[in-house]
C-alpha cells in the first residue's frame, strides 16, 4: 500500500512539475528580434497582439508590444519627413526638436504647407499616445526584453529597401553625433567598428524601462502640443524653406538662393525672421494645459522608473543603471547624480504645478516671479521677443517662492556641466 501512494505521489508530482513547465514555454512571447532585423513591424505586432489576446497579463509581451510601437512611429514619423525633404539643418546650426531626423535627402520631394506639418505631428501625437497606453497595464509587474538594437533595420526613406544606413544603431548614433549624419560618403572604417558594436550591443529592457519609455513619450507629446497649440502658418510660409526642399508658399522666390545648406547673407536674413515670427496668436489653446500635464506624468513615470531601477538586484544590460550597475553604454551614474536628479524633478514638479516660481530677470524686486502654471493653462500670443523683453511675461508675474538660481547651477555641476545631455538620457 505505502508503494501503490509513494507511486501516485511520484507520478502527481511528475504531472505538477511538467505541467508547470510547459506552461513555462507556453508563457514565453514570442522572439521579435528577427523581425527587427528584418524591419517587419507589421509582423512583429500582429504577433505580440495575438500573445496578449490570448495572454492579457503577459508583461513582457506587452513590454515588447510597447518597443515595437514606438519603434514603428518613428520610422513613420521619419518616412513623412523624408517624403516632404526635410534639409540637413543642422549645418545651419539649428538643433531644432522634430528636425534633427536622420533621413537622407531626397531628390525628388513632394510640397509640403503648414497644414500637412500640422498633420505630421499630429500623427506622430497619436503614435506616442499609443505606447503609453499599451504599457501603462504593466505597471510594476515584472517585465523584460532583451533588445539587439545594433541590427534592427528601419526603412527610413519608405522606398522598401534596408540599408545599412537604416539601422537603429546608426539613428541613435546620429543623434550622437550629427555631424555624421547627412555624411555624403561612406566611412569603411567606422561602419565596420559600428557593425562590430551592434552585434553584441544589447539592451536588457525591463519594468523601469516601460516607465522610461512612458514619460519619454510623454515628453515628446508634451512639446508638441507646445508646437501646435499656436498657429505658425505665417513662419513656415516664411522661412519653411530652412527646412524642407518644397514649401508651398506664397514666396516662391525664397527658395531660389545659392546652396541652401551652407551658411550665406540670405541664410542670416531668414534666421532673423524666424525669431521675428516666433510671434504667433494661439491656434488651440487647450493644448497649453495639456502640455503641462504631460511634463507632469513624465515626472510622475521618472520617479516611477527610479523606483524600479533601485529595486532591482540585478545588472542586465542596464539602459539607465542604479548605483551598483553598470551602464550597457558605458555610462554609470553615483548615487550623489541619483539624488541630483530626484532633487530636479520636485523642483521641475514645484514650477509647472506653480508653488514655486521663475525668478523675474527685469526690475529690483527678488521676490517677483513667473508662475509657470498660469503660462500654460493662461495661454496667449506667443511673442518670443517680448518674452524676452521680459513684458510678455508682466500677466503671470507674482510674489512668492522663487526656485533658487544656486540649485540649478549645482545640478549642472553634479552631471559634469552637461545636465541636458544627462537629462535627455536619464528621463
Amino acid at each position: 500500500m505505502n508503494s501503490i501512494r509513494t507511486q501516485l505521489l511520484t507520478s502527481t508530482l511528475v504531472a505538477f512539475v511538467m505541467a508547470c513547465l510547459t506552461g513555462a514555454v507556453r508563457a514565453q512571447p514570442p522572439d521579435v528580434q528577427p523581425m527587427f532585423d528584418a524591419g517587419d513591424f507589421a509582423g512583429a505586432t500582429a504577433a505580440l497582439e495575438q500573445r496578449l489576446a490570448e495572454a492579457p497579463d503577459d508583461a513582457d509581451a506587452r513590454l515588447a508590444l510597447g518597443v515595437t510601437t514606438f519603434l514603428s512611429g518613428i520610422e513613420e514619423f521619419a518616412q513623412t519627413m523624408h517624403r516632404y525633404g526635410l534639409r540637413d539643418v543642422t549645418r545651419l546650426g539649428m538643433g531644432m526638436p522634430f528636425m534633427n531626423v536622420p533621413v537622407r535627402r531626397n531628390p525628388n520631394p513632394e510640397a509640403v504647407s503648414a497644414d500637412d506639418v500640422v498633420a505630421m505631428l499630429e500623427r506622430f501625437e497619436e503614435a506616442l499616445g499609443e505606447v503609453d497606453a499599451i504599457l501603462e497595464p504593466i505597471g510594476d509587474a515584472d517585465a523584460h526584453m532583451p533588445l539587439r538594437i545594433g541590427t534592427v533595420r528601419m526603412d527610413l526613406n519608405g522606398d522598401g529597401e534596408l540599408t545599412d544606413d537604416e539601422s537603429l544603431w546608426r539613428f541613435f548614433a546620429s543623434i550622437t553625433q550629427p555631424q555624421r549624419r547627412w555624411q555624403p560618403e561612406p566611412d569603411p572604417e567606422a561602419d565596420a567598428r559600428i557593425r562590430e558594436q551592434a552585434e553584441s550591443f544589447v539592451l536588457g529592457l525591463d519594468t523601469a524601462d516601460a516607465y522610461w519609455l512612458r514619460g519619454y513619450c510623454h515628453v515628446m507629446s508634451g512639446l508638441t502640443d507646445l508646437v501646435l497649440a499656436y498657429d505658425g502658418t505665417e513662419l513656415f510660409e516664411r522661412t519653411g524653406h530652412l527646412f524642407f526642399e518644397r514649401v508651398e508658399s506664397p514666396y516662391a522666390f525664397l527658395t531660389h538662393q545659392g546652396d541652401p545648406d551652407q551658411w550665406d547673407a540670405n541664410v542670416f536674413f531668414d534666421a532673423i525672421a524666424l525669431v521675428h515670427l516666433i510671434n504667433q496668436p494661439l491656434r488651440d489653446a487647450e493644448r497649453m494645459p495639456a502640455a503641462r500635464q504631460h511634463f507632469v506624468t513624465m515626472i510622475e513615470m521618472s520617479r516611477k522608473s527610479w523606483r524600479a531601477i533601485l529595486a532591482e538586484t540585478d545588472d542586465d544590460n542596464e539602459w539607465v543603471p542604479g548605483p551598483l550597475q553598470s551602464g550597457v553604454i558605458g555610462i554609470d551614474l553615483s548615487q550623489e547624480q541619483i539624488d541630483a536628479w530626484m532633487g530636479f524633478l520636485d523642483e521641475a514638479e514645484a514650477l509647472l504645478t506653480g508653488e514655486k516660481l521663475l525668478p523675474f530677470w527685469r526690475g529690483d524686486d527678488d521676490a517677483l516671479g513667473v508662475n509657470l502654471r498660469r503660462v500654460f493653462d493662461e495661454p496667449t500670443r506667443m511673442d518670443l521677443v517680448l518674452w524676452v523683453q521680459g513684458t510678455a511675461a508682466a500677466p503671470y508675474l507674482e510674489q512668492g517662492n522663487l526656485t533658487e538660481p544656486d540649485f540649478w547651477r549645482r545640478l549642472n555641476a553634479d552631471f559634469g556641466r552637461n545636465f541636458p545631455g544627462f537629462a535627455f538620457w536619464i528621463n
